[in-house]
């Protein structure tokens, strides 16, 4: 499997966080902020062995989505706030998210519910994008097109802020009261270690990506037509837009942490 893979992710930094997973014995694992189910699809790709999986998201469309996407019997989806959590104390083997924390209001207050509904001895793991670093003219596009998102979203009161930096992640963390804290950074996610596009996604100038970067541009802009701010969102999103022909984009790099309660 290695030999198939691009040298860009060989050397990312993802086999070393696949290989931790894969020390992990699950249990029944909750994932905070699912979306659509995607990285307990990597999870169970990746863990050593899992009970279950229980996915809570504060929107009803994504939990739809990840219904649609995972139809296993050992996985059940919640609409929930994750600063409100109505599960018992000490309730789950691991807890975990995966780029959601630039989605919280109050990061601090899902950090503590997640560690409250962990088991003693249980696994923390989180998986988010960062802001700053040696990253690539093309995924500093890829940051600032989320970026005019968040900005978009905002505008129409839909909880969205800018990607963290890699100190701010380390403060947010060490602030939960974890114990043997791991911390591992890649250019890539693991996800991409099961991408069958992978060694297409080593090269950000392709046509058809720089087509469905310029498309998510125009789709989002389309979002705010009508409001007072569209004319100066425009200007933005054009010069984000001469970027993207310019250099391309690529998903931004990753951290990962690891603790125990």
């Amino acid at each position: 499997m290695l030999a198939d893979l691009p040298d860009d992710l060989r050397e990312s930094g993802a086999i070393k966080v696949r290989k931790k997973l894969g020390t992990i014995s699950g249990g029944d694992v909750l994932d905070v902020g699912t979306e659509d189910g995607d990285f307990i699809k990597v999870l169970m790709k990746t863990l050593k062995d899992y009970n279950s999986f229980t996915g809570i998201d504060i929107s009803g469309d994504e939990l739809e989505k990840a219904r649609e996407e995972i139809k296993d019997v050992t996985t059940n989806f919640i609409q929930m706030n994750a600063e409100a959590m109505t599960f018992q104390e000490n309730q789950f083997d691991t807890v975990c998210s995966s780029y959601s924390l630039h989605h919280f209001e109050n990061i601090d207050t899902v950090l503590a519910e997640m560690y409250r509904v962990l088991k003693p001895g249980g696994y923390f793991i989180i998986q988010e994008m960062y802001s700053d670093g040696e990253q690539t003219p093309a995924q500093q596009v890829d940051r600032d097109v989320a970026h005019l998102n968040v900005k978009i979203d905002s505008l129409l009161g839909i909880p969205h802020f800018k990607s963290l930096t890699r100190q701010k992640m380390k403060d947010l963390i060490n602030k939960v009261g974890l114990s043997d804290v791991e911390v591992f950074e890649s250019s890539w996610s693991v996800k991409c270690l099961f991408c069958k596009d992978a060694k297409e996604c080593q090269y950000p100038k392709r046509s058809d990506n720089i087509d469905l970067v310029l498309k998510q541009i125009d789709d989002d802009l389309d979002r705010v037509r009508e409001h007072s701010s569209y004319n100066e969102l425009k200007k933005e999103a054009d010069s984000l837009k001469e970027r993207v022909i310019t250099e391309g984009s690529s998903a931004a790099s990753v951290m990962y942490f690891f603790g125990r309660k």
